[in-house]
């Protein structure tokens, strides 16, 4: 396994397609992207590691109750999820990760940051640490963000979220709600929001799928959560605001990857964040971005925060 330093982040242009769309375009984790085994990984190490821990540190200093939220959790499931999650970068990073569980503690050693943490079948921390719990502290190992879907017989809710790079969203304002208020706002997912208890119930298998969101960004800093730090401009902080004199413009790419845990009827979600700098795109690719961009309905443009500068961006990328 090549140094971590030495491995560039994961390239993908959901948008090539040249159309949006808001279908939940799930594939196998096993699908090729071109990005050899990173494609394969629910979690992707690379020489971006240390930013994302900067920026997860950066949050928890600021107050990680706005990054993490639980509501309605179930120890059982958390108990199974956070073992999976010690176990997969175990196998996936055997260099740079070790875990083990016996006699009822489990333990998982970062070699990259240094860190150690143990823990009980109660999901009880053994030592004195700076987080709040279990998840939270295996949650600050990886760059990816989590989030745990529970079902039931009752319905279906978002129990836990832990969520340091943001597109626009708070984990508070969705904690706690089902998949169809989760995604009120979001723009053309109408019908989906009315009958989606069958996807998500699809996804109760030992199987992990993954999907791609994007959306466009005057800065490729990673947390615009709603509600900026006391100490950031709230017009800079939101990142949407495109100078066709002096452009800056990212194409902000999410990987999501979906496991499913049908012994404890939960869906484990991890988020991914990436960046491509548009003025590096190849001209189809900037071709297909403009495409994408005119296919979008003013619903979407809104949603997105691109109404007032759809035309300026398309007339730049052409």
């Amino acid at each position: 396994m090549l140094p971590f330093e030495s491995i560039a982040p994961a390239r993908y242009t959901p948008f090539l397609s040249g159309k949006y769309s808001v279908s939940p375009g799930l594939k196998s984790v096993s699908t090729d992207f071109g990005n050899g085994s990173a494609d394969q990984r629910i979690f992707q190490i690379d020489r971006d590691y240390f930013r994302f821990m900067q920026n997860k540190q950066a949050c928890r200093r600021e107050n990680i109750d706005k990054y993490y939220q639980r509501e309605g959790e179930s120890a059982g499931t958390l108990q199974v999820i956070n073992q999976f999650i010690a176990n997969q970068l175990a196998i996936e990073y055997p260099n740079y990760f070790a875990y083990q569980h016996s006699y009822g503690v489990s333990q998982l050693n970062n070699y990259l940051r240094e860190k150690t943490i143990c823990w009980n079948t109660d999901q009880k921390l053994l030592e004195a640490s700076e987080y709040l719990s279990v998840f939270d502290a295996l949650a600050d190992q990886i760059p990816e963000d989590l989030a745990v879907w529970q079902l039931s017989d009752q319905g279906d809710y978002l129990s836990t979220v832990h969520l340091c790079a943001p597109s626009h969203w708070a984990p508070t304002e969705k904690v706690g709600k089902p998949f169809s208020m989760v995604h009120e706002p979001v723009a053309g997912m109408d019908k989906l929001r009315k009958n989606y208890q069958p996807m998500l119930s699809s996804l109760l298998q030992p199987k992990t799928w993954v999907r791609f969101a994007w959306g466009l960004s005057t800065d490729d800093r990673l947390n615009h959560h709603p509600e900026p730090p006391l100490d950031q401009n709230k017009k800079n902080w939101r990142g949407r605001s495109f100078d066709p004199i002096d452009p800056t413009l990212f194409v902000r790419v999410e990987r999501q990857t979906l496991t499913g845990f049908p012994e404890v009827n939960a869906v484990l979600f991890t988020i991914r964040t990436y960046f491509m700098d548009v003025k590096g795109l190849i001209t189809s690719e900037r071709q297909a971005l403009a495409d994408v961009l005119d296919s979008m309905s003013e619903a979407t443009l809104r949603y997105k925060g691109l109404l007032i500068d759809k035309a300026k961006i398309i007339k730049w990328l052409s």
